[in-house]
């Protein structure tokens, strides 16, 4: 393959008597260079004669030296691939517009080789949008999840640059504006969301190297900051005492199984007693729970399958299958039967006191016309149980006021009225606390901070958890029973043990020091080994009052007292009137 270089200059053409053009006398003008591009006979009828030329060059060498590099470039492609010529040729034409120079012969040679297209103008946004519109089957929560992190952080940090321009270091880059910008916002990004974007950016770039537009994936060069799976951890007593005074809560934390029975018998009466109890002792999902029919409950063999969810995409909701398609069958022990047998009679009675009213939709979980229920709702209702259940407020009754009343030097009847309210308001101001008059955990430690759990029930009886924490705690329930590993993650109906494992295995060491302390507790010692409080050792679902060395005649004492309203049940240790 051959080329040639020529001058040319502004000056008018001049030719002699043969009509044969002269050259320019003058000692001026610009070289070019022009190629032609070696096409089959078939490839000239149908393209014509191709070629590729270029002007401007200040010296012959130059131009020269340009023409052996595109004849080089010319030259990839075997000599009968026409088509493979003709890309060259289009991507020399495309990166003369644009960047005013030949393409690096290395990376065409390395990019023809793999077939990627060599033309490609496409911006990463670009095909982050191509990529998001040619997922079809994603989840809905997924894909809000996608498109929320596209269009929040890649597309501002990244989308403006080609996509086979992409490169580790602008990602490194992108991810480090990403966190500094939100660090000041009330959502900072940390690593588990961190991960997630660029889990989103990785699974994009692999469609763009599948479908040949780029070589390889720029994003599998980029290291992020591991974000391990939360470990559960058991509300104990000095844990709770900790969030009392300091605010600071573990990201994942189950209840006692006191606690566990302070909250269901707190909820009772409620409506949707028999969802948090299936929550607490058999794990489904927030969504599956809601989304359980009664025709996949078969009370009789005790047993119900989970095939559907309801989740919030938005503030819609959507019936899907479960996550992971962990769908599965969910074994029943004899009290959540009875649990769900009541529940179930009393909802036919509300559809029999309703009658047109009521809208038949056979969910188990319903409102009070018999529509499924909102997963929002739910989480709010559960939030708001705890938060009220761990106040004292103005109409309140019981021992806690008194106690209240008694240390801020107020007359003690009992009753949580005006006085007390403003001399709860003074308190708070005088330490610092938000100054509403509610005696809530934070106000209560400052009250008692030398015996905070001492009274039961009291402000910070149930620490905060999330209703997602239910899951985990029945996984707790069922380890501490003595359930193997593999028993609980069925149960779960995880994708694989290790999940299970990872996640559960750091509770295993306070569930083998409780059973101990049980264990050592059905024993009578004699008094030289007696605890030196004299009271009894702690069991897995001893009080967190006994946790702290109190004796256990106090707390057996203060249990007849009256609790703050909304408590149903005075001892702590009945988890239900039902059961």
């Amino acid at each position: 393959m051959q080329g040639t270089t020529y001058k040319r200059c502004k000056c008018p053409v001049r030719r002699n008597a043969a009509g044969k053009r002269l050259a320019c006398p003058k000692k001026h003008g610009t070289w070019s260079y022009v190629v032609d591009v070696p096409l089959s006979d078939a490839g000239r009828r149908e393209h014509g004669r191709q070629q590729i030329t270029r002007g401007g060059f200040a010296s012959q060498t130059t131009a020269a030296a340009e023409l052996r590099q595109a004849i080089q470039l010319l030259e990839i492609p075997s000599t009968d691939d026409d088509a493979g010529r003709l890309e060259i040729v289009s991507s020399i034409r495309d990166h003369y517009r644009r960047y005013q120079q030949l393409p690096d012969y290395a990376d065409v040679r390395r990019r023809f080789g793999a077939g990627v297209s060599l033309t490609m103008e496409q911006t990463t946004g670009e095909w982050l949008d191509e990529w998001m519109g040619g997922k079809r089957k994603l989840a809905a929560n997924t894909r809000r999840s996608y498109e929320g992190f596209i269009r929040r952080y890649l597309k501002p940090q990244l989308g403006d640059i080609p996509l086979e321009k992409l490169r580790p270091a602008q990602i490194r880059t992108a991810y480090d504006a990403i966190v500094a910008s939100a660090a000041t916002t009330p959502r900072p990004i940390g690593p588990a969301t961190l991960q997630r974007i660029h889990a989103t950016l990785r699974a994009a770039l692999n469609a763009a190297v599948r479908q040949r537009h780029i070589i390889d994936n720029p994003a599998l060069a980029v290291e992020v900051e591991n974000a391990p799976r939360p470990k559960a951890v058991i509300w104990t007593a000095p844990r709770v005492i900790d969030w009392m005074a300091s605010g600071r809560r573990p990201k994942v934390a189950v209840w006692t199984p006191e606690q566990t029975g302070g909250f269901l018998g707190l909820m009772t009466a409620d409506r949707l007693y028999a969802y948090y109890h299936l929550l607490v002792f058999r794990g489904p999902r927030r969504g599956e729970g809601i989304g359980l029919r009664w025709p996949d409950v078969d009370l009789d063999a005790g047993a119900l399958a989970i095939v559907q969810q309801i989740v919030q995409v938005g503030w819609e909701t959507a019936v899907t299958r479960p996550k992971d398609d962990s769908d599965g069958i969910v074994a029943l022990d004899s009290m959540t039967v009875t649990v769900l047998r009541a529940h179930r009679q009393r909802q036919l009675e509300e559809r029999e006191l309703l009658g047109p009213a009521w809208t038949d939709t056979h969910f188990v979980f319903t409102t009070e016309t018999g529509k499924p229920l909102h997963p929002d709702y739910v989480s709010r209702h559960f939030v708001r149980t705890i938060k009220r259940a761990n106040t004292l407020r103005e109409g309140d009754t019981g021992q806690a006021v008194e106690d209240v009343q008694a240390t801020l030097g107020l007359p003690v009847d009992g009753f949580f009225g005006p006085l007390t309210r403003r001399a709860v308001t003074g308190f708070q101001r005088v330490r610092g606390l938000k100054a509403n008059g509610i005696v809530d955990p934070h106000t209560w430690y400052q009250l008692f901070p030398e015996h905070p759990l001492r009274l039961y029930p009291h402000p910070g009886y149930l620490p905060p958890i999330r209703l997602h924490d239910l899951r985990h705690l029945a996984a707790t329930l069922a380890l501490a029973a003595g359930a193997e590993m593999k028993v609980v993650s069925a149960m779960l109906r995880h994708s694989t043990m290790q999940i299970t494992a990872d996640t559960y295995t750091s509770v295993l060491p306070e569930i083998a020091r409780q059973a101990a302390e049980a264990a050592a507790a059905l024993v009578v010692q004699p008094p030289a080994v007696q605890p030196e409080d004299g009271g009894v050792s702690p069991s897995l679902a001893s009080s967190p009052e006994n946790d702290q060395g109190h004796p256990s005649e106090e707390k057996d004492a203060q249990v007849t007292h009256s609790a703050p309203p909304g408590t149903r049940t005075p001892d702590p240790l009945i988890k239900s009137q039902l059961l």
